[in-house]
Parts: C-alpha cells; sequence; structure tokens
C-alpha cells in the first residue's frame, strides 16, 4: 500500500471485519493534552447508552458536526497499539511519539507495551524543562489473535492503574503549564547560565 494520510475515528474504526495486516508501517502523533486533547465519535449521550446508534439523514450530512467526546491518551494508545496489532504486517513498524515528564529525580520511565510488539528505538525531543516527547519505534513480532487481544487488554489496565494516571483528566497539562515555585526562580536564573541541554537524545532498546 502506497504512503497515506488517513482521517478516522481510531476508537470506531472503519475497516471491515476480517482485515488484518495490510499496513508495513504506521507513524503517528497520537493527542496528549498539552495543547489539544484527543475526541473521540459518540458524544456522551451516546457513549452513555442514553440514546441509540443513528445515521444522519442525506439531506442533512452536508452540514452536519458529528458529536465527540474526551479521548483520554491511556484509551488512544490501546487503540493504537489494537489497531496497528491487526493491521501492520509481521516485521512492520509502529512508529508514535509517548509524552513524558522532566524530573530532577529520576524516575523509570515506563512505556506502553502489546504482546504483538517488541519496543527497538527511542528517542526523546525535550519540549521545555518540564516535559518530553519520546518518539517510541516497536516491530511486530506476533501474530493477532482474540486470546492476544484480551492479554492486551489486560496489560493495559495493569499499565493504566500504575504507570498512566497521571496522565489522566488532565494532569500532564496541569503540570506543563502550573506556575513555577517562586522560591526557586533564583535557582533557575542561574542554571540558565549553564551549558543549554541537547534537544534530542536516543538509544536503542
Amino acid at each position: 500500500m502506497p504512503v497515506a494520510l488517513l482521517r478516522a475515528d481510531n476508537n470506531l474504526p472503519p475497516w471491515r471485519p476480517g482485515l488484518k495486516e495490510v499496513f508495513d508501517a504506521i507513524i503517528c502523533d497520537p493527542p496528549y493534552g498539552v495543547r489539544a486533547g484527543g475526541r473521540k465519535s459518540g458524544g456522551r449521550k451516546l457513549l452513555r447508552g442514553t440514546v441509540d446508534p443513528y445515521t444522519v439523514p442525506d439531506d442533512k450530512r452536508t452540514d452536519h458536526i458529528p458529536s465527540t467526546a474526551p479521548y483520554c491518551l491511556a484509551e488512544c494508545v490501546h487503540d493504537l497499539l489494537d489497531l496497528a496489532a491487526r493491521m501492520i504486517v509481521m516485521g512492520g513498524r509502529l512508529v508514535f511519539f509517548y509524552p513524558v515528564l522532566r524530573e530532577d529525580d529520576f524516575v523509570e520511565i515506563h512505556f506502553p507495551e502489546h504482546p504483538c510488539f517488541k519496543l527497538i528505538t527511542t528517542a526523546e525531543q525535550i519540549l521545555s524543562s518540564r516535559y518530553s516527547r519520546v518518539l517510541l519505534t516497536m516491530v511486530k513480532i506476533g501474530s493477532y489473535t482474540e486470546e492476544i487481544a484480551e492479554a492486551a487488554r489486560m496489560k493495559h489496565i495493569e499499565f493504566r492503574e500504575n504507570h498512566l494516571k497521571w496522565l489522566e483528566d488532565g494532569n500532564l497539562h496541569s503540570a506543563v503549564f502550573s506556575p513555577a515555585d517562586p522560591l526557586l526562580t533564583a535557582a533557575d536564573d542561574s542554571k540558565s547560565t549553564k551549558e543549554p541541554k541537547p534537544k534530542y537524545r536516543g538509544k536503542y532498546v
């Protein structure tokens, strides 16, 4: 398949049932809520089951604006990994950005995982003194099955509970844009005279 830019709702994928392994690679930048949060189709009433799914009449499609609901990073990444596991060929690549906070104390960073993929490289782009985004490159090493999908769902739940809670409900946005501590201003000024930190750093995993 040639290189293409696809616009669709990954929470409600448009692919026909049974379609598998058609992409050599998926390269994307999921929304993580620092400047713009993710949105998914459906709206709150539809997602809560208050209203049933509906088809927009032909005479209203031209001016119709679909209802949407918030799409958190954890759910977005889970859907991305599930889509990639089904649609990428064996040995293909999944490449996407993932946000991390830059803290003074070293904290081991945990990245999303999936049984069908192996993380092979990471490359950090430092965006500010408070956060970075890491370009993750994964290679597909296993076939997608319903059993794998269930194992991935359980891994996603564990990851969300133990490593991703701080990213939910605007916490990343708050951490990036919250006012600095006035007591640290002088220390920050002294640090500004030091050599600038590199903007990119990467490694093989």
